[in-house]
């Protein structure tokens, strides 16, 4: 008995220094600091900043990781001292040889492959954010009037989204959907490999989805004309006058089902939820989206929806989906005084940044007005949850543009029925916890009543 009460004993609250840089205390015999991650990851680094400053290692599972806070962290983003590759060693089945673990020339040529179809322009010219109009419409057409789950609306939503859009018929969405759950199931620390294991799963789940995106990929050479980003990037060339190869287009087609999906699921989620909490912001969504004649289907129509841009960036500030990247370092470096070893595994705060008071004053606010009226867009630190430097995400436009449909797609559907949103009685309380992405809990329900 008393051995297993010293396996969920934390370390005493005493300061220990690893290459002189202090360990966070607080750790779970073999578990570490983990514990603490799974639940609100931003305060528990905020307190983990103001306890020992911003340079400080923690443990997880046996093994120390760096955490540099503040701008030194986001500089590491840029890669001149740093890399992602480690990332494809960490994980070779779930993230595997993508754009998100490769760095250098070969990262600058598959990115310069694909990143056309990403952009404003190429999200119209293939019709990526007409399928997503489409989608975001039919799912608002359909809720209920009996209290729902924000983000398994969402979730279904976003996947959706990515699934038309590479070619998936709707008939076909229910299987891709259930094989895409399995496939995510890898991202679970526990890898013992046993009949209905998740690492058994998640292996079946993705040897699912490669084959059918190979059947896919086979399917749309034959069909240039396509549309959707699929077809785009069949047509894409990197800077050597090279086609994307089939292996490259099933990493990064799963990988781009993998963070578009959770990611803007969750921010969605979160913006019903302000929603149904703040009547006001409520109130200037729906005049905006009434005032206008139809949803907006493309980058150049979401112009004319400001205030549902600046909520969907004010939602995502104070509710960051990843609430940290990791790198590592190629030498040593320097950060705050302190000697950093090649070869250190950093973490970098992502998600933190929007809560900084010298970026953002009175940073608990949420106040969208903070981002309408600029004359510049934002700074890329104001845009640090979507990553920095040469991995900054690649599907960034895709997900404001889905958001925003999102927005005003619920706002003109519950507006039309004569309705505002709140959140139900005896609702979960909406905490953001990070498992591994941060979202809202599945049993936070909102419900619509009368205007």
């Amino acid at each position: 008995m008393q051995a297993l009460k010293n396996l969920f004993s934390r370390s005493p609250e005493q300061m220990e220094l690893r290459e002189g840089i202090p360990v966070l205390p607080g750790a779970f015999p073999i578990l570490g600091h983990a514990p603490h991650t799974l639940g609100n990851a931003l305060a528990f680094l905020r307190d983990a900043e103001d306890k020992v400053g911003p340079l400080f290692w923690t443990k997880n599972i046996g093994r120390y990781t760096l955490v540099c806070m503040g701008e030194p962290g986001f500089e590491l983003l840029k890669n001149k001292v740093t890399s992602s590759e480690f990332i494809r060693e960490g994980s070779p089945d779930f993230i595997g040889d993508s754009l998100m673990s490769r760095d250098g020339a070969s990262h600058r040529n598959l990115r310069s492959a694909m990143s056309a179809a990403f952009t404003p322009r190429g999200l119209t010219a293939s019709g990526a954010s007409a399928i997503a109009a489409e989608v975001v419409e039919s799912y608002t057409s359909r809720i209920p009037q009996e209290p729902f789950s924000l983000l398994e609306l969402t979730q279904r939503i976003t996947l959706d989204v990515i699934f038309r859009i590479i070619g998936i018929d709707n008939e076909e969405l229910a299987a891709w959907n259930h094989n895409y759950r399995e496939f995510v199931l890898g991202a679970l620390p526990i890898k013992l490999d046993f009949p209905y294991s998740p690492a058994r799963r998640a292996r079946q789940g993705k040897q699912w989805l490669d084959s059918r995106l190979s059947s896919l990929i086979s399917k749309a050479r034959g069909k240039p004309e396509m549309p959707g980003t699929l077809s785009a990037l069949l047509k894409a060339r990197d800077e050597e006058g090279k086609e994307l190869t089939e292996d490259e287009l099933i990493q990064n087609l799963r990988l781009l089902a993998l963070a578009g999906h959770e990611t803007s699921a969750s921010v969605m989620a979160w913006m019903g939820i302000v929603l149904a909490q703040q009547p006001a912001l409520w109130e200037q969504l729906r005049d905006e989206a009434m005032a206008s004649p139809s949803m907006p289907r493309s980058p150049e129509e979401l112009k004319s929806h400001p205030f549902a841009e600046a909520l969907f960036r004010e939602v995502l500030r104070l509710y960051p989906p990843v609430s940290w990247t990791g790198r590592e370092a190629i030498q040593d470096l320097e950060l705050y005084g302190k000697r950093v070893p090649k070869g250190t595994t950093i973490l970098v705060p992502v998600g933190t940044y929007g809560h900084d008071p010298k970026l953002f004053p009175d940073p608990e606010r949420c106040d969208p007005t903070r981002w309408m009226g600029r004359r510049l867009p934002p700074s890329a630190i104001e845009t640090a949850a979507f990553g920095g430097g040469p991995h900054f995400c690649l599907g960034y436009h895709l997900a404001w543009v889905e958001i925003v449909q999102f927005a005003t797609g619920f706002a003109r559907e519950v507006a039309r029925r004569g309705m505002k949103p709140q959140l139900a009685p005896g609702s979960a309380e909406p905490k953001l916890t990070y498992f591994p992405f941060g979202a809202p809990p599945k049993k936070t329900r909102i419900q619509l009543v009368p205007a």
